[in-house]
C-alpha cells in the first residue's frame, strides 16, 4: 500500500527566519569568524545587488551564496560544528518557528503520513531540528569533512532548486518507500522550490515570495496563509 508524504521546507516555511542570520548571531555573540563574515559580505554584496537589479541570474547567485557559506566552518572539527548547530537550533530556529505551519506538520503526523524536511540547510543541523520536531526524515546539504575537519566546502549537489526534487527522489528509492505522489503534500516559500512542489498533487505555497505566489495563483495551488 502506498504512503502519503508531507514535505516541508525550512527557511521561510517552517520558520520565519533564515539560517544565515543564526550563524551571524552565533559568530557575533561568541566573537568568532568576524573577519570571515566581513570578507564574505564584501564578496557577495555586489552579486546580490546585481541579482536585485536583474543583471545577474538570481538562482546562480543564490547557489554561490549557499555554497560559499560553508566556508564559515573551514578548519572546524565535527564536534565544533555540532556545537554551532545546537546553538543555532536553540537560539535562532526554535524562536522563529511558525506555529501555523508547525500545526500543519503535526496534523500530517497524526494522519499517519510520512513527514520529511527538505532544505538547503546542512544535514546535521536538520537532524537536530528534526529531533526537536519529531521528524526523523531530513534531506539537506552535506559538509565536506576530511580527517575529522571541515574543508569549508560542501559535498555536491547542493540541496536547492532542481536538486531538492532529485535528492528527494533518491531518498524515496534508497529507503524503498512506495509514495502516492498524487495524494502527497509539499510546503515551501520560494520560487526556487517549484520543482519540489510540482512532485506532489497537493502543493502549498507557504508564506510565498512574490514569484511563487504568482505561479501558485496561475496554477490554482493552495496558498498559506
Amino acid at each position: 500500500m502506498s504512503s502519503i508524504l508531507a514535505i516541508f521546507d525550512l527557511d521561510g516555511t517552517l520558520c520565519s527566519g533564515h539560517i544565515w542570520d543564526g550563524f551571524v548571531k552565533y559568530c557575533l555573540e561568541h566573537k568568532r569568524k568576524r573577519a570571515w563574515l566581513l570578507a564574505f559580505w564584501a564578496n557577495h554584496f555586489p552579486l546580490w545587488l546585481l541579482s536585485k537589479c536583474k543583471l545577474r541570474n538570481r538562482e546562480k547567485c543564490r547557489v554561490k551564496w549557499l555554497e560559499d557559506m560553508s566556508g564559515i566552518f573551514k578548519g572546524a572539527s565535527e564536534e565544533e560544528v555540532l556545537e554551532v548547530f545546537h546553538w543555532v537550533a536553540d537560539n535562532h530556529i526554535s524562536k522563529s518557528l511558525r506555529r501555523d505551519v508547525g500545526e500543519m506538520l503535526e496534523q500530517h503526523e497524526q494522519s499517519g503520513h510520512i513527514v520529511a524536511i527538505v532544505s538547503a540547510t546542512y544535514s546535521e543541523l536538520l537532524e537536530i531540528i528534526g529531533q526537536k520536531l519529531g521528524v526523523p526524515n531530513v534531506i539537506g546539504t552535506k559538509l565536506e569533512v576530511i580527517d575529522g575537519r571541515c574543508t569549508g566546502r560542501i559535498l555536491k549537489p547542493l540541496c536547492f532548486g532542481e536538486n531538492k526534487a532529485k535528492l528527494l527522489k533518491e531518498f524515496i528509492e534508497r529507503n524503498g518507500l512506495e509514495i502516492d505522489c498524487s495524494s502527497s503534500f509539499a510546503y515551501a516559500d520560494s520560487m526556487f522550490d517549484i520543482p519540489l512542489l510540482k512532485l506532489v498533487g497537493n502543493p502549498v505555497a507557504t508564506y510565498p515570495d512574490r514569484n511563487l505566489r504568482q505561479f501558485a495563483e496561475h496554477n490554482g495551488w493552495q496558498i498559506l496563509p
